[in-house]
């Protein structure tokens, strides 16, 4: 199992309709794929986790990156793991508020900020436990 955690800025202002139709297709393409994850969406920015298996998550992740609709990408985590996080979820999606989503930006780090890789593994736990509670009541 592996999983990739990023964070990605819209390069257009996604409406309620281009987001619903966003995770229509997302949701087909990765039960078909056996991916699961959760994406949030606010400020336009995408936080998202994919997990899976390695070549199937690399691959989908290199697309991503190609994907205009994504600009100034950067990659918290991309490395194995022992299990999912997120089994029933084909695509776990929570459009949030401006506070929410600096409060999740602030914790994991902004565009301007290097983030340390070398640390990083290290939060793991606490950046699920983050993704988590925008799902779980």
């Amino acid at each position: 199992m592996h999983h990739i955690i990023y964070l990605s800025w819209a390069t257009v202002p996604f409406t309620d309709r281009q987001l619903q139709e966003l995770l229509l297709v997302a949701r087909q393409r990765n039960e078909e794929l056996a991916i699961t994850g959760i994406l949030l969406y606010g400020n336009e920015c995408f936080i998202q986790l994919l997990e899976g298996e390695e070549d199937v998550v690399q691959e989908l992740y290199a697309q991503i990156k190609q994907d205009a609709r994504h600009g100034n990408i950067i990659t918290f985590t991309n490395k194995p793991v022992a299990q999912r996080v997120f089994t029933d979820w084909t695509m776990a999606f929570h459009s949030v508020s401006s506070p929410q989503l600096n409060a999740v930006v602030g914790y994991l780090g902004s565009a301007e900020v290097p983030v340390s890789m070398a640390g990083l593994p290290g939060t793991d736990q606490r950046l699920f436990d983050l993704l988590r509670s925008f799902v779980l009541p």
